[in-house]
């Protein structure tokens, strides 16, 4: 029966990880998830096949470009399908079938569509943001408590406040110090969800993994040579904000994946900023799979 039902949950989490690479790059560009309602082509606007849109297969049977102009499909859209199909698979083992399941899952692609929005503008828009964390508080009051979910609205509440203001009170704090932003209200506004539906104990873990999973992509940027600059973007006066600029839905997309990362990694050296969102994201999905686990891991309980 949970194999069955593990096999089921990956499928619908490829689906909502094909549908969160939509929303994340049509979010990120200040398009609408709903319109248009057919998938398409970035380069040429292409309406997409049924068979060019199943998720995974779609983009190998195609040889990972389109089929009517063979622009060149970035690989992260299918790698964030299989990521959305193995958390899914994951979650369908920690909680079984029923109501949690499909909580975490849909809590997980609302994660990964943050994700891909903050690696590609350096933004965690408050209209996903926020509504997800009044999302997280109605679940965690009402869910039944199962597993890492269902804390209760006391420990929700606690949850969120220690997300935000802890992390409202490090960027001022850095502000203070260096004398520039280095964190933006973007990163609270998600810690404040997280909270909200994980607990207190859940912000301090996705802050401190988060860290370490960012670890790696800072190092990149701190040894990268210096490169001359095409434009100046002010990344982090944007993510206070919390809401994108608009642009174009039909925009070509970024073929180039080289050049995508070097616009995530904006700057060089010491001053080189590097989307945190993600990091965090990563570590609140696993939070929400494994906390309890990992945690008595960790203090060899």
């Amino acid at each position: 029966m949970l194999a069955a039902f593990t096999a089921f949950a990956a499928l619908c989490g490829l689906i909502l990880g094909s549908f969160a690479t939509c929303a994340g790059y049509r979010l990120a560009r200040g398009g609408s998830v709903l319109f248009p309602a057919r998938s398409y082509c970035p380069a040429c606007n292409h309406t997409l096949s049924w068979r060019e849109n199943i998720p995974l297969l779609g983009w190998l049977l195609q040889g990972g470009r389109c089929r009517f102009c063979q622009a060149r499909i970035p690989a992260r859209y299918p790698l964030a399908e299989l990521t959305c199909g193995l958390y899914c698979a994951a979650a369908a083992q920690v909680f079984g079938p029923g109501l949690p399941w499909l909580v975490a899952a849909l809590f997980g692609t609302l994660l990964l569509v943050l994700a891909l929005i903050d690696m590609a503008t350096f933004l965690l828009p408050d209209v996903l943001t926020l509504p997800g964390a009044v999302a997280a508080l109605l679940v965690s009051t009402l869910l039944p408590h199962a597993h890492t979910l269902g804390i209760g609205w006391r420990m929700a509440l606690l949850g969120a406040g220690l997300g935000f203001g802890g992390l409202w009170i490090i960027s001022e704090l850095y502000r203070h110090i260096r004398g520039r932003d280095g964190l933006g209200l973007g990163d609270a506004k998600l810690l404040l969800l997280v909270g909200a539906l994980l607990g207190p104990v859940a912000v301090g873990l996705t802050l401190f993994w988060g860290a370490c999973l960012a670890l790696p992509s800072g190092l990149v940027a701190a040894f990268r040579p210096e490169r001359p600059m095409e434009k100046e973007k002010d990344t982090t006066e944007s993510r206070k904000e919390g809401t994108p600029k608009s642009a174009p839905v039909n925009d070509v997309n970024d073929v180039d994946e080289a050049d995508e990362a070097d616009d995530m990694l904006n700057g060089c050296g010491m001053q080189a900023a590097i989307p945190f969102g993600p990091s965090l994201c990563a570590a609140a999905a696993l939070y929400l799979l494994y906390g309890p686990q990992l945690l008595h891991w960790w203090l060899g309980a």
